[in-house]
């Protein structure tokens, strides 16, 4: 018997083979938000201003809550979402209060979220790690960027890969840049194209009935003035005090980059005939939560310690119920990393691997 057939052996007697009684965890993880996408069958003029019928006939999100979740403290700004798409374009709006409107970065591509900005990130397929994101500040400066896998697993970031076609509109409500004056805020129209958002997703097909991955990020700098220029405020020490970050989907962390923390967005044909495929399996979503609660742990456990292949969950509880749902959960070592394997009562099963890629399996 190998080491590795051992270790196995081990893992799997941990789990599911020995005779004393087991435990289970019990775990309130929390389910991301979920948006309703009306298809379109109107032109959208992209001037930041949304004053089409459509975009008047359409759900704002819930307001924005701090990036850890709704325990912390309120945002000082209000700031909103709305959604609509056709086959062409998804079309996003952000209204976001704010009385001073400033920005300086004017370079495609650059690093936007140095000013205050608003970010979109888009993930077309939850089993796969890859994922998008855009950053928009008040100039209407845009960096787009494509990652591989999140930066937990060393994730490459691609800033040449640029969506041709992305349209921005900017209303501001004031004045830009001008201290002198107080503002309302402002507001963000996008338009990304789908085309090649769906390509990254290995071709698969999109439309009505599709559900992607979103959420959306305010960054909000307290500022201070040079003269009267805006700059980012410091303490006594003159050290720069860190940002805010505003969110529509809780991600109970400071990092947008946990993709398992995003929103579910539907895309329905209009909200009237909306009750089709358009709701959350709540026992795989909270099967997919604990997925990643497990995951984050083994990352954090190899990332401690310099023994990486002998590093293990095997002390893990192996039986859970989360929100009220049970699962049993399989740690496996393999060849390239790992593997943690969820099931349910009804046999489904859920897996994913050091990488980030989940298996789905209905076999009972």
């Amino acid at each position: 018997m190998t080491n590795r057939d051992i270790m196995v052996a081990t893992v799997l007697g941990l789990c599911f083979g020995c005779s004393t009684p087991t435990t289970t965890e019990k775990l309130n993880l929390t389910i991301p938000k979920s948006y309703l996408a009306s298809k379109t069958q109107y032109p959208i003029s992209i001037d930041g201003l949304a004053n089409e019928a459509a975009w008047n006939d359409t759900k704002w999100t819930d307001l924005f809550m701090d990036i850890q979740g709704p325990d912390l403290d309120t945002p000082y700004y209000d700031t909103r979402v709305k959604m609509l798409w056709d086959m062409d374009y998804l079309y996003i709006y952000a209204k976001m209060e704010d009385e001073h409107v400033w920005g300086d970065i004017e370079q495609r591509d650059a690093v936007i979220f140095y000013n205050n900005d608003f970010e979109v990130f888009i993930k077309p397929n939850e089993f796969q790690p890859y994922y998008v994101e855009f950053e928009i500040n008040a100039l209407g400066t845009l960096w787009d960027l494509f990652l591989a896998r999140p930066y937990r697993r060393n994730g490459p970031v691609l800033d040449e890969w640029d969506v041709k076609g992305t349209k921005i509109g900017i209303d501001i409500q004031g004045t830009l840049n001008n201290p002198k004056d107080i503002d309302d805020g402002w507001s963000v129209e996008l338009a990304i194209p789908i085309a090649p958002i769906n390509a990254i997703d290995r071709g698969h097909t999109f439309g009505e009935g599709s559900v992607w991955r979103v959420n959306f990020s305010r960054v909000q700098w307290d500022y201070q003035l040079n003269g009267n220029t805006y700059e980012k405020r410091t303490d006594n020490n003159g050290r720069r005090l860190p940002e805010n970050n505003w969110v529509w989907s809780p991600q109970m962390a400071i990092d947008m980059h946990r993709p398992e923390h995003w929103g579910y967005v539907f895309f329905i044909d209009n909200p009237v005939d909306s009750t089709k495929n358009t709701y959350l399996d709540q026992s795989m979503t909270s099967a997919y939560q604990l997925l990643f609660h497990l995951y984050r742990k083994q990352l954090a456990l190899q990332n401690n310690t310099s023994n990486k292949s002998g590093s293990f969950l095997v002390n893990e509880d192996s039986n859970f119920e989360v929100n009220g749902y049970f699962y049993d959960a399989e740690f496996l070592p393999t060849n390239l990393g790992f593997e943690i394997i969820l099931e349910d009562r009804s046999g489904t099963k859920l897996s994913i691997n050091q990488d980030g890629y989940i298996r789905s399996s209905y076999e009972k």
